[in-house]
């Protein structure tokens, strides 16, 4: 008995499913939404297969997850969460830093930087409390394209829990304005400038920068994976399911990403100053 689906066809049925019970044509039909056409036959194939893993039932027509399955995802969770949320069961552990304190990783390409960084954002969010909002810099918010569900999940997540997300653009490219219509104005902002921040600093167009709290976090990507990202935004002004493609790709090749964690009150501060004017808040 397997514990998550197989990626594909299969995973996309079970996060529809998290929706509520439907039956075959209403899962091919939420599944064309998503860009993920399948045939009849394929979703068939797919749910025998969840099925025959204990995720699914299959009920008069209609397919709905396993609670049993559900149960042993929330044992999973509720173990999982002892383990990473409590800092004091995990010598090096990010929580545990002290102010002034950092930690830095090495990846080989933007998909495990975002994989990691996204586990790191759910534990402070989780760890912090009446945190109230998420600061997030880059030249391009390509992650909104690039890695577009994930990015979605972790909104939708600031956006439950009252955390507001921020995020300001380096550019104002057609490929960057095409997303400003996703932010509501109010939880979610989006603000573009003229030109990018941190001139003064070496390769600034690689840096991305988030801000939770008084812990900063920074990825600083290699030249050429910076290249590539900056050339397919000046090369593309329509976005659409090729463009998106493309784009997937692009983030998917090697690279060389210093991550870093730091915990810094006084930088915090600065940087929050520097932020926040981008942004409206309700008095």
């Amino acid at each position: 008995m397997s514990l998550f689906p197989t990626p594909g066809l299969a995973e996309e049925i079970v996060q529809i499913l998290r929706r509520g019970p439907l039956d075959v044509e209403e899962l091919r039909t939420a599944l064309a939404k998503q860009s993920k056409p399948a045939t009849k036959q394929g979703v068939y194939k797919a749910l025998r297969f969840l099925r025959q893993q204990d995720i699914v039932l299959l009920v008069r027509g209609e397919a709905q997850l396993n609670v049993h399955w559900l149960q042993r995802i929330q044992s999973f969770i509720s173990l999982a969460s002892r383990a990473y949320f409590n800092p004091n069961l995990q010598e090096g552990h990010f929580l545990q830093l002290r102010d002034g304190d950092r930690i830095q990783y090495s990846f080989k390409n933007p998909i495990q930087v975002d994989i990691f960084w996204n586990h790191v954002l759910y534990i402070l969010f989780e760890a912090i409390p009446k945190l109230d909002r998420w600061y997030a810099y880059a030249s391009h918010n390509w992650f909104l394209l690039g890695r577009r569900q994930e990015e979605l999940d972790l909104k939708d997540f600031m956006l439950r829990h009252g955390i507001r997300y921020l995020f300001t653009a380096g550019h104002k490219s057609p490929l960057d304005r095409s997303i400003a219509n996703e932010f509501d104005g109010v939880m979610a902002q989006y603000h573009m400038l003229d030109e990018p921040l941190f001139p003064k600093r070496k390769d600034n167009l690689g840096l991305v920068l988030n801000l939770v709290g008084d812990y900063i976090i920074e990825a600083q990507y290699d030249k050429q994976t910076t290249s590539r990202i900056e050339h397919f935004y000046a090369m593309h002004d329509k976005r659409d399911k090729q463009t998106v493609t493309e784009l997937e790709k692009v983030v998917a090749e090697p690279a060389k990403i210093k991550f870093v964690i730091q915990k810094d009150s006084t930088k915090a501060k600065k940087l929050s100053r520097l932020f926040e004017k981008n942004f409206y808040f309700n008095k």
